[in-house]
């Protein structure tokens, strides 16, 4: 038996890994929904450019340094990799507040997330202490923390563009990150699950070996497209809403995190659902789902029916993410779930690096409704590679669902 089974302080260690998930997306995305605002309101920026500038440098840098925390997880104990990037994310955040300039900010944001690209050793954490056969529980753990922390951060954000100082949120932000290291470091002693030396030789895949892997290659194929449809939505959502239908800010921000308020409901029965072979369905549906619901949304010409596309839309957000994952983290475990685990975020970063560029070249040469239509037909080309590429995968991993829980 592995020693994370043992390990006496799991339910703690557990409870506290999702806290520090809570804290990290909260702070991470308090400003997502309303970047245009933000700009104008602190720096005077009224090019819609620039914030798709800025999403891109900040992708790019996730997405070289995933890969990286995730190949030291080979050489040192995750949970010391991830106590300095607290470390090292705590500064970075109170450096923010002094940014007096945007390119300032800009720099910084680069050098607070080469740290907080380590929070991405939280998950298959969890999931490891989540043991064999509780992937469904763990995942659905984890997208409830994660939509609540985006629906709690986008009425914070909104908050946050009523400061006469907004930068000095930062500081708060950065205590934050002092509270969840000593969290962690308090939940986590003596664990050493993941310490390379003590994982099983089979986890312990070689990066060749696991680059040419093609289940979490497909995994993550369906992840940077799916990520693709959310993303692109994001950046112009509230100034859609703004200027279509005459809303405040505030009551713009309401509607963008309506879909993360809706998420919650369906991930308490996730086990149920994903049970019977119903994986592949589920994903199926869902996507079918959200690509109607975002239809909607560009084609509302009043309020209530842009509120349906977007409830019908984040009803099925969740769902759709937590079966990739349980698909992923049941073939992989320990040491090797780190390193696949951050081959998926490189693959979702690449997917929001590529949304803000794409869902401004959209909104500058047609509309700001256009990000809904092309997240729409995004879920609709994920479906088709689903149903193509995948049914080989997905025949696997629900038959190793069905059966233990356990890796194929």
């Amino acid at each position: 038996m592995k020693e994370s089974a043992l390990y006496p302080g799991r339910a703690a260690a557990q409870f506290s890994l999702l806290g520090c998930i809570f804290l990290g997306l909260f702070t991470e995305v308090l400003l997502s929904p309303y970047y245009p605002q933000f700009f104008r309101q602190v720096f005077g920026i009224e090019n819609y450019g620039f914030t798709g500038l800025y999403l891109f440098m900040c992708r790019v840098t996730v997405l070289l340094f995933s890969p990286l925390w995730g190949w030291l997880s080979r050489k040192v104990e995750v949970k010391r990799l991830l106590f300095a990037g607290q470390l090292g994310t705590a500064a970075a955040t109170a450096l923010l507040s002094t940014a007096g300039q945007p390119e300032t900010f800009l720099l910084l944001t680069i050098l607070l997330l080469m740290f907080k690209s380590s929070y991405m050793l939280m998950y298959p954490m969890l999931m490891e202490l989540g043991g064999a056969g509780g992937q469904a529980a763990s995942a659905a753990r984890f997208h409830a923390v994660h939509h609540a922390a985006m629906l709690l951060a986008a009425l914070g954000g909104a908050h946050m563009l009523r400061l006469e100082e907004p930068l000095s949120l930062f500081y708060v932000a950065a205590a934050a990150d002092v509270v969840q290291l000593l969290i962690c470091v308090w939940a986590l002693r003596g664990w050493n699950a993941l310490l390379p030396r003590q994982a099983e030789k089979s986890d312990r895949l070689p990066l060749r070996q696991l680059l040419h892997n093609r289940h979490v290659l497909r995994i993550g194929l369906l992840f940077l497209i799916l990520v693709m449809a959310n993303q692109i939505v994001r950046p112009y959502f509230t100034p859609y809403v703004e200027m279509a239908f005459g809303m405040s800010t505030t009551a713009a921000g309401m509607l963008f995190l309506l879909p993360h308020a809706l998420a919650l409901l369906l991930l308490p029965f996730l086990r149920i659902l994903s049970s019977s072979g119903r994986l592949g369905l589920l994903y199926g549906l869902g996507l079918s789902a959200m690509a109607v619901g975002l239809i909607l949304q560009s084609v509302a010409s009043g309020l209530a029916l842009l509120i349906i596309g977007r409830m019908l839309y984040g009803l099925f957000l969740a769902v759709t993410m937590a079966v990739l994952d349980i698909l992923l983290f049941e073939r992989q475990r320990s040491t090797g779930a780190v390193m696949a685990f951050s081959m998926i975020v490189s693959f979702q970063t690449t997917g929001e690096l590529a949304a803000p560029l794409l869902s401004s070249t959209l909104v500058q040469l047609f509309d700001l409704h256009v990000p809904l239509v092309a997240a729409a037909v995004l879920c609709i080309c994920n479906i088709a590679i689903f149903a193509g590429t995948g049914s080989s995968a997905r025949r696997k991993g629900e038959h190793a669902w069905n059966s233990h829980g356990t890796k194929v």
